[in-house]
């Protein structure tokens, strides 16, 4: 019998309370880290579910990816005495059966290529639903990776065919919903280290400083330094006489990579390293390529060198792996998070940690510096706070919330007002050898030269850590090549994408058109800047891909977009139920400080210590000096559709920000504040947001536009601090300096509410 760890039985005992059918809620959101071993808490609490009740129920258990994950949870069914596992293809034989578990992968149901409800001789899915349905069988659904798919239509609507009494929704990356009917547990990372589970920290780059680049393949430098981690590792196995435990490096690709670049990467670890598939130390494992992979989750398996795609993020596991070349590109947060996980798996979970530096923690060697970035910002020395509940007083507020409609300008716009943009800010003109002048002067004399400086970062992350190693950084220099440092440059265009907002194939192919020599048409040629060569004009994206951002940032936010947008309108109203990052080390100083200004009940002061910005941890105390005038303050989320928000245009593509702020005044004003980063005493400009003068504008318009319309007196304000005092401005211009030539541009914030 399997041994649950304590936060384990706590989740079994949490899932078996929320059956209760005195309870109104229909659905469970499990957020547990990948590692917690969430797949053994559900498959407990169902066998114990079958144990101790006789009721008509049979469990449906949805997975995402290519079927491995099916697979994986419907084998580890096996070791519960009390379950009876079957699949798609059983169910469609002989249907659904009290008590039975059914582990369906949505490629079996949803979309074009499923068969699974096909109309023909044999019953399908939905005849077998409706069987046991009239047979009294009421059924459970779990939705598994739930981040992943569960959100399109078409999966709901499979999903609803079960006309569930129970869903159970599960993820190491999902948000709280703000949702009648839906309950939220949290399985707290902290406790998934304590218990040994999970690696005790992730390190960046070890040692990679000391590997020697080779020109032409900056991933050979990543691959010393893993596979001297990994020799390490073995050597403190065998030290600590642990047998039978073979480390394992992943190697992911892009998703977007070739069977080329794939064949480039095989070719490297068989001729530097000495890992082939013949002799069994390599092994892949794509969707359309599997050779080696049969047994290498297994712990003793001889594989050493493990290549792979999405798989890592679907359920995919190995304890064994413990370090990770990354070489994918642009990855969403949540995706980052489920990578990580991948490898913080400890291989003997009965034993955890062996208080050993080296085995007790997880490795990742990239240059990619936005993952690493994800990395070491995923956690901080915060934990959630219990569930808050919102004080009956701010329960009356409603707000129209303006929401991105996910439309683009039209290309050729974009691109002839980019051109006109660079054109008058540097004065270029028709002759491209003046240009290349020009670009030297603004750039940098390495304009036109094939070397490339390359910063790497280096540090270790932990959540369990009071400190935190900071990043350091170092610059090599590194010849290019177009072809060799593709990888590279589609980083460097993902960043330019983050502005631009348009495929990355097109943002390519504006700085082709704009800086680089290739036939085009008559017509494109007037759009020639310079001609540089393919690798000049690689080293060149590589070099200065920074400044090309922040000024394509710069002409995006000066230029208003020729075709209007039209936002998508919700209702907002402030959750009922919230949670926010806390420092239990703080309270425990200072003591428990509750904010009576609050629109929650029991917000403390150690949710303001959190915050990282000044600006906002003075707000929220001013605001207290202010409780006989003030009825509530909301601190509003930063993301996701249940907070407020308001849209503003750019050169290609709608943008939402979220308000940090409603504050509802006892004399019924209502404002909206934005808080920015304010100026130093030397004259410093604190203000990182290049968006703040757009933001600024939009926040103007939205209360002229609403503000007559939803019955209260509706205001605004942007707040910015300077020597720890506030100051605002809410004028028809924006500034960005608080005080210039010793004029003050901004107010006092003391002026704002009437206060004196």
């Amino acid at each position: 019998m399997i041994q649950l760890k304590n936060f384990q039985t706590e989740a079994v005992e949490k899932l078996t309370y929320f059956l209760d059918p005195k309870l109104n809620i229909d659905r469970l959101i499990l957020k547990a880290p990948t590692g917690s071993g969430k797949t053994i808490i559900l498959l407990s609490w169902i066998n114990g579910y079958i144990e101790s009740r006789n009721d008509d129920v049979a469990f449906v258990w949805f997975t995402p990816g290519a079927g491995e994950l099916e697979e994986q949870s419907k084998n580890k069914s096996t070791n519960f005495s009390s379950m009876m596992s079957q699949d798609v293809d059983d169910v469609l034989a002989s249907g659904f059966t009290k008590g039975s578990t059914t582990f369906i992968n949505y490629e079996r149901v949803v979309g074009k290529k499923a068969k699974a409800f096909t109309n023909g001789e044999k019953a399908n899915l939905q005849d077998r639903i409706d069987d046991a349905i009239e047979n009294g069988i009421h059924f459970i659904v779990i939705v598994d990776e739930a981040h992943l798919k569960v959100s399109t239509d078409a999966s709901q609507s499979v999903i609803s065919r079960f006309n569930a009494d129970k869903e159970i929704w599960v993820s190491a990356t999902i948000d709280k919903p703000n949702q009648e009917g839906v309950d939220y547990y949290e399985i707290p990372e902290t406790a998934v280290i304590d218990s040994g589970l999970i690696t005790k920290a992730v390190i960046v780059n070890e040692n990679i400083e000391n590997i020697e680049p080779e020109i032409y393949s900056e991933f050979s430098s990543l691959f010393c330094a893993a596979e001297s981690k990994r020799v390490e590792m073995v050597r403190h196995y065998e030290n600590l006489n642990i047998e039978g435990i073979n480390p394992l490096v992943l190697v992911q690709l892009p998703d977007d990579s070739n069977d080329e670049f794939r064949k480039r990467v095989e070719n490297y670890i068989e001729s530097n390293l000495g890992k082939t598939y013949d002799n069994e130390t390599l092994a892949i494992w794509l969707s359309n390529i599997k050779r080696n992979a049969v047994n290498v989750t297994n712990l003793n398996d001889s594989v050493q060198y493990l290549i792979i795609k999405q798989a890592i993020a679907t359920g995919w596991d190995a304890p064994r792996a413990s370090i990770i070349v990354k070489l994918r590109e642009n990855m969403a947060e949540n995706f980052t998070i489920q990578t990580i996980g991948r490898i913080r798996r400890m291989p003997q979970p009965d034993i955890g940690h062996y208080n050993d530096e080296v085995l007790d923690n997880s490795y990742i060697y990239t240059f990619d510096q936005d993952f690493l970035n994800q990395v070491y910002n995923s956690q901080s020395a915060t934990q959630k706070t219990p569930i808050l509940k919102l004080k009956a007083s701010a329960g009356n507020i409603s707000l129209t919330s303006e929401r991105r409609s996910e439309r683009h300008a039209d290309a050729k716009i974009v691109r002839e007002l980019l051109y006109a943009g660079l054109k008058d800010q540097y004065g270029f003109n028709g002759n491209v050898d003046t240009n290349m002048r020009i670009l030297k002067k603004h750039f940098g004399d390495t304009v036109g030269s094939v070397f490339v400086g390359n910063d790497l970062l280096q540090g270790r992350y932990s959540v369990s850590d009071e400190a935190v190693d900071l990043l350091r950084s170092s610059t090599r220099r590194v010849r290019v090549d177009y072809n060799e440092n593709r990888m590279d440059v589609i980083h460097a265009l993902h960043e330019l994408d983050r502005v631009l907002h348009l495929p990355v194939g097109q943002v390519q192919g504006l700085l082709q058109l704009f800086f680089m020599s290739r036939k085009v048409n008559k017509n494109d040629s007037r759009f020639f800047i310079t001609k540089m060569n393919s690798n000049q004009w690689t080293a060149f994206i590589l070099n200065y891909w920074c400044k090309l951002r922040d000024d394509i940032r710069t002409i995006s936010l000066s230029v208003s977009v020729q075709n209007s947008f039209m936002p998508d309108l919700s209702d907002f109203t402030i959750p009922t139920e919230e949670r926010y990052n806390y420092n239990p080390a703080y309270e425990k100083i200072t003591g428990r400080q509750v904010l009576i200004t609050n629109a929650y009940e029991e917000y403390t002061d150690s949710i303001v210590y959190t915050r990282p910005s000044n600006v906002e941890r003075l707000f929220e105390r001013y605001m207290e000096t202010l409780a006989s005038d003030v009825d509530f303050v909301y601190k509003n989320g930063d993301k996701g559709p249940q907070y407020f928000s308001i849209l503003y245009n750019t050169i290609s593509y709608q943008n939402q920000f979220f308000p940090d702020y409603l504050v509802q005044m006892k004399n019924g004003d209502l404002w909206i504040i934005e808080t920015k980063g304010g100026q130093s005493n030397a004259g410093q400009n604190l203000n990182i947001d290049d968006s703040a003068e757009n933001k600024y504008y939009a926040l103007r318009a939205y209360v002229e536009n609403y503000g007559q319309s939803i019955g209260v007196n509706l205001k605004w304000a942007f707040v910015r601090d300077m020597d720890n005092k506030l100051y605002y401005r809410n004028d028809e211009l924006w500034f960005e300096q608080i005080v210039s030539n010793g004029k003050y541009n901004w107010d006092p914030i003391s002026e704002l509410f009437g206060k004196n």
